[in-house]
């Protein structure tokens, strides 16, 4: 794979250390302080990773803009000087990554190591055709709880691997923007999340969701949350709603997991959502955060989307089902029984307990619980029979 590696800047100040550590990796750079010429060498080459450094001639934000709009291909590096680092804006405008004016090695080294993976992801995303078929009806499931603590990823990755195992074609968006964890709970690393969805591929017709997905064992596909902490600012809630339609159009099922707070992103999330999974515990602290959280969902016409799951069920401790479903004004959906070492066993491995201990009580319980969400349809189980039958008699 060839990279098209380019430097502008409007002063013609020289690259320095990037030609010198692009020269290293035996990398051509190419340079320019002309804008028409800078045009001629990003037209046409997809695979275009671009140094900007501006701020005399042109504002370097704008300028990066009008690169963004008039070529979405190109992967830029914004150079910007220490006071006027802004991460948030220099996505919106189009940036792929930032360095500030006085960066380290270690600093250019990790943005070009970026670019390079970035560019191998894409370049074998194209080799790659797209089979996806977009789906007439899909649903939307948001698994969420006002407490952390309480499993929502724990219950989002299992019932995802659930929904596949009944031949559902199933995405997770996390939608825990700053720290989600359900990459993590799949042991994957993803080369490609949400964050680089916003910046190549919203409102942009030849750039599918489906580019951003990581697939996870258990034919599951992941939209990972940002890869940094701070790359959430540059996420709104129309690029949210966008992201939930768009996977509409390719899987069956979409579980979307939430964090613990409410913010106009995942009020977007909720509203988008044909059913809320509430999760809670039989314990005061965390009843009273549901009881608080539904009277929330309730205020914006949410509530009748509100299935109750109660989790890590013990039956003799705390409170009765009955007074649970008392306090909260909402009966208890489906209940998951505690079975802390698989869990915990699960987490470390970063594997799914639905894939290691299917038919232990919590993975039999999960499965329980898609099947009632997703029933399976009478036709496709005598399909199946039809299907075994006749292997048999062969």
């Amino acid at each position: 794979m060839n990279i098209n590696w380019v430097y502008f800047s409007d002063t013609n100040a020289p690259p320095g250390e990037i030609q010198t550590y692009l020269d290293k990796q035996q990398f051509q750079l190419a340079t320019t302080n002309e804008i028409d010429k800078l045009h001629s060498l990003v037209i046409g080459n997809h695979q275009t990773v671009l140094f900007l450094k501006a701020h005399t001639l042109f504002n370097v934000y704008e300028l990066c803009q009008e690169i963004s709009a008039l070529y979405p291909h190109v992967y830029i590096i914004l150079i910007v000087p220490d006071n006027l680092e802004n991460l948030r804006k220099a996505m919106l405008m189009g940036a792929s990554d930032t360095l500030r004016s006085s960066y380290e090695l270690g600093e250019l080294s990790e943005a070009i190591s970026h670019a390079k993976k970035f560019m191998q992801h894409r370049a074998k995303m194209d080799r790659t055709s797209l089979n996806n078929i977009p789906k007439e009806k899909s649903r939307v499931i948001a698994v969420s709880s006002p407490k952390g603590g309480v499993g929502r990823t724990v219950v989002s990755v299992n019932l995802a691997v659930s929904f596949a195992r009944m031949g559902k074609k199933v995405a997770i968006i996390d939608a825990n923007l700053q720290f989600g964890e359900v990459a993590i709970y799949n042991n994957v690393k993803p080369k490609r999340s949400i964050y680089e969805w916003v910046k190549e591929g919203y409102g942009r017709e030849h750039f599918s969701i489906t580019q951003y997905m990581t697939n996870v064992e258990g034919n599951v596909a992941v939209l990972a949350a940002p890869p940094r902490p701070e790359f959430f600012e540059g996420i709104t809630e129309k690029h949210i709603r966008e992201a939930i339609e768009d996977a509409k159009k390719f899987y069956d099922i979409i579980l979307i997991d939430m964090p613990v707070y409410l913010s106009k992103i995942h009020l977007h999330c909720l509203d988008l959502a044909d059913e809320i999974l509430l999760l809670t515990l039989n314990e005061l602290s965390s009843l009273r955060l549901a009881q608080l959280y539904l009277e929330t969902l309730e205020s914006i016409n949410l509530k009748g989307k509100v299935k109750l799951v109660l989790n890590r069920f013990v039956k003799g401790q705390a409170l009765e089902l009955k007074r649970i479903e008392e306090i909260l004004a909402k009966e208890v959906y489906h209940i998951l029984p505690e079975h802390v070492n698989i869990v915990a066993s699960s987490i470390k491995a970063g594997q799914p307990f639905i894939l290691s201990n299917s038919r232990s009580n919590i993975g039999k319980s999960v499965l329980n619980l898609s099947e009632k969400l997703v029933p399976k349809e009478d036709g496709a189980a005598e399909v199946k029979k039809r299907k075994k039958w006749f292997k048999v008699g062969k």
